[in-house]
């Protein structure tokens, strides 16, 4: 059984002797701020995570990036043909490229 905060302070209080009354009252005061900065800290990730679509967030993004892989595995299997088309177009290209240089020196004059 977890006895509450406030109540274990009151019973290590009323034990205790004057000499450490007031250190544990400082240290009770810090404790007091640290739990106030933590409970705002909760705050702000919750309205974070509310803000990114709450816990039920993570199934919907994998969700979505499956239905994104599975429009882009079609693109996955274009890409190749597009590339061996652009190949056989820079070789053809670099096949003409002395020949048409040649052509602009003979027609320059």
């Amino acid at each position: 059984m977890k006895l509450p905060f406030s109540l274990c302070l009151a019973f290590a209080f009323s034990f205790t002797s004057c000499e450490r009354h007031a250190e544990l009252k400082r240290e009770l005061a810090s404790l007091q701020a640290s739990s106030k900065q933590d409970e705002a800290a909760i705050q702000k990730l919750d309205q974070d995570i509310a803000s990114f679509g709450g816990t039920g967030a993570t199934s919907r993004y994998s969700e979505q990036a499956q239905l994104k892989q599975e429009q882009l595995r079609p693109l996955e299997f274009a890409i190749p043909p597009r590339e061996r088309q652009l190949s056989a177009i820079e070789t053809e290209f670099a096949r003409l490229k002395p020949a048409a240089e040649a052509y602009k020196a003979a027609h320059l004059k």
